[in-house]
């Protein structure tokens, strides 16, 4: 006699449990219940010793009230052992014939592919994903250059309140962080220096090192890198979300273009407020400049603001202003053509809001390296 233990023969209160008994002895084995997903452990744990038989073996399932098609898979490889299937209800032999008529086939073993196979693929993938990305990036560009443009032209299409909004959000609520970031940096760059410098006894050029690094390069730097890290993430963020709820669908239905509405007055406001972001970190910097030599050389801030006009010049400001406009036109670009790719779920605003950062930070990193060499080269 093989049966399955006494508490899962009885019948649960919940009418949504489905149970399963299994009774006879010797070949011969009586299913009733429910043959279905939830009670397969319960039929597999006790068929366990009957399957260990090697005569001829029978099994009775004309009790069961349920069968769904996990069971009826079930059913078709005892059949396949062996087993002989009675009493099988009308009900359910057609659910068994089309399980059974099934040609079920192991999945064939991956492929082995070499290691520096792979790795020759992968650097392949990656070559033609970034040619790609970059005509994507190129093509985006263009197309709102070009409705920015028209929009400047005719300034009926311009939303003053859209930018405006952008603008404090982009630019007046991220004054904090942008001041105290170029302030510590300063003042990590000076106490660098000072320390580098001393042994040789040119601690004084720590000023010069300070101010010149800040102006033309960390300033915008920073702030650019912050601003793609805060506003460019928000940008794809937001317009994912408009995605994922089809509300820039229904844009396009009630003629409206996405370009004009959601693209131009985040790219002008980014443009506006980046260079004004980059000359508050200057003066920031130049502050964190002031505290350093005021500690570490003995400089009052007298006398630091009477070196700064020998230390720097009109052009080391203009380098870094130059290119506050260039970063900020990447950024908004990049934001908010990932946005416009979010494909309708959280996960896809997640990934598209990470390429978008990373994205951003590497083209400002990229171009900012070519207008140093292009400076240099100039002479500025």
């Amino acid at each position: 006699m093989i049966s399955v233990p006494a508490n899962q023969q009885q019948v649960s209160a919940a009418p949504s449990s489905p149970t399963l008994a299994v009774s006879g002895d010797g070949d011969r084995l009586v299913f009733a219940g429910a043959l279905e997903i939830l009670t397969l452990p319960e039929a597999r744990s006790a068929l366990k010793p009957w399957l260990k038989l090697g005569s001829a073996r029978a099994l009775d399932i004309g009790g069961l009230d349920s069968l769904d098609t996990p069971g009826a898979l079930f059913l078709c490889g005892l059949r396949d052992k062996g087993a002989e299937l009675t009493g099988v209800r009308a009900e359910h032999q057609a659910l068994l014939d089309l399980i059974c008529g099934l040609d079920l086939k192991p999945l064939p073993k991956v492929k082995f592919v070499p290691r520096w196979r792979q790795i020759v693929i992968q650097l392949g993938k990656g070559v033609h994903d970034a040619r790609h990305e970059a005509l994507d990036v190129i093509t985006f560009l263009g197309r709102t250059a070009s409705w920015t443009i028209n929009a400047l032209m005719h300034p009926a299409c311009l939303r003053p309140a859209s930018i405006s909004r952008f603008v404090a959000e982009t630019g007046i609520n991220a004054l904090p962080i942008i001041g105290l970031m170029a302030f510590m940096i300063a003042i990590v760059i000076g106490y660098q220096g000072v320390a580098q410098l001393r042994p040789y006894g040119g601690e004084d050029f720590t000023i010069n090192l300070v101010a010149v690094s800040v102006l033309r390069e960390m300033g915008v730097l920073i702030t650019a890198i912050m601003v793609a890290g805060r506003s460019g993430s928000a940008f794809t963020a937001e317009i994912g979300v408009m995605q994922t709820r089809a509300e820039v669908d229904a844009l396009k239905v009630m003629g409206i273009e996405p370009m004009q509405v959601l693209v131009v007055p985040r790219v002008i406001a980014l443009v506006i407020t980046l260079p004004l972001l980059t000359f508050f970190a200057d003066i920031m910097g130049l502050i964190g400049g002031a505290v350093i030599a005021q500690f570490q050389l003995g400089v009052s801030p007298t006398q630091y603001l009477t070196r700064l006009p020998h230390v720097v010049d009109g052009s080391d400001l203009f380098v870094g202003l130059f290119k506050a406009p260039i970063f900020a036109l990447f950024i908004a670009v990049v934001g908010c053509m990932h946005g416009l790719r979010v494909s309708g779920s959280a996960e896809s605003v997640g990934r598209e809001t990470t390429r978008a950062v990373v994205k951003s930070i590497f083209l400002v990193l990229v171009l900012d390296a070519f207008f140093s060499i292009l400076f240099e080269k100039l002479g500025v």
